[in-house]
């Protein structure tokens, strides 16, 4: 998700706050961590202000037994598991499930139970959330849509949304809010061939469906060649998409490349210009057609242009989010090799003379 406000000054110098928990209990509770990085595994976070002054993270659905509970059920999957943190502009984080967003699972477009990368923002009183599934019958992974009344509150299948034709894929949703309208930056193969992979950006109607004459193709992957090392004979991945607003009033996207199962795996941005319905794709930057911007500086690694706190292993899933401070912060996955889990962490989003980086 992307909440976009009004651009933070450049000058601001604002630290990122985090909530403090005392002595750690046995039992975890919503605002136990004392790091910005969660215990919890949740893959491919996205995070938006609730209405009660919280932040809440979505993520990738866990399985009965995976992850602490404290609010959601336990025993059971979670299809959109959600952390609960923070508030005002102390983001924090927590350790452990506060609940399942979409409890009835994706719906009856869907071939399965299996729910990926939700994004979710808030636009005039309702929350949209697009969140990729199996189709029923085809087999290809596509982008669903379901709503509410609130961030916590559950959330209510409205139906397929975007399914190319021809079994290509449409994942990685993410919306955003620019100018009073409601837009929506996806993975879209359809503006490829195999194994290429693309993104695009829609603007959507206030049902939350798209106005597909709006469609615009922001990047390829053939744009770029760091997404595709030591991936031979697979698909060239681009994914998770988030829009921002940067210096001078321009939407920049962050995007992840390569294979999430390793520490390759990256962070790349583009400057897309000064409209979120670009006329031309995205201008990659500091060299992003042959290093990440973001990625772990370690073994393994791709030499990204700068690393991120805690310099973990395949940092992606990048997801911009503003607190209710409009101080820009993001929220990203890092891959843990030995437990092959994913972990949300956040940080502040920040500009200076050699471009964005976190802290």
């Amino acid at each position: 998700m992307s909440r976009l406000g009004k651009p933070t000054l450049l000058a601001s110098a604002l630290a990122l706050v985090l909530t403090l928990a005392g002595t750690l209990l046995s039992v975890p509770t919503e605002a136990q961590a004392a790091t910005p990085s969660s215990r919890f595994p949740l893959a491919d976070p996205n995070t938006v202000l609730a209405k009660d002054g919280t932040y809440v993270t979505y993520g990738t659905n866990v399985g009965a037994t995976v992850g602490p509970r404290c609010g959601a059920p336990t025993g059971v999957k979670l299809f959109v598991p959600f952390l609960n943190h923070g508030s005002g502009d102390s983001v924090s984080m927590s350790d452990c499930a506060a609940g399942d967003a979409l409890p009835g699972g994706p719906g009856a477009w869907t071939g399965d139970t299996e729910v990926w990368a939700p994004g979710v923002v808030e636009f005039n009183g309702t929350y949209f959330m697009y969140y990729t599934a199996t189709k029923k019958d085809s087999g290809q992974k596509c982008i669903g849509l379901a709503t509410s009344g609130g961030a916590k509150s559950p959330f209510t299948v409205r139906g397929e949304w975007a399914c190319p034709a021809g079994g290509r894929w449409a994942i990685d949703a993410d919306p955003f809010v620019a100018g009073g309208k409601l837009y929506v930056v996806y993975r879209d193969d359809a503006i490829t061939t195999w194994p290429d992979t693309g993104i695009s950006v829609v603007q959507v109607g206030s049902d939350g469906f798209a106005l597909w004459n709006t469609r615009r193709d922001l990047m390829k992957s053939t744009d770029l060649n760091w997404e595709s090392t030591n991936m031979s004979g697979e698909t060239r991945v681009i994914e998770n998409p988030s829009i921002f607003v940067g210096g001078e009033g321009h939407y920049y996207l962050t995007f992840s490349g390569n294979n999430w199962r390793s520490a390759r795996y990256s962070t790349g941005i583009a400057d897309c210009g000064t409209s979120p319905l670009p006329s031309s794709r995205c201008r990659l930057l500091q060299d992003g057609a042959n290093q990440p911007y973001f990625g772990y500086t370690g073994a393994g690694g791709l030499g990204p242009y700068r690393g991120l706190p805690g310099n973990h292993a395949g940092p992606g899933g990048m997801d911009v989010f503003y607190t209710s401070g409009n101080r820009r912060c993001v929220v990203w996955h890092w891959y843990d090799t030995a437990a092959d889990r994913r972990h949300p962490i956040i940080g502040e989003l920040k500009l200076n003379s050699g471009g964005f980086y976190v802290e």
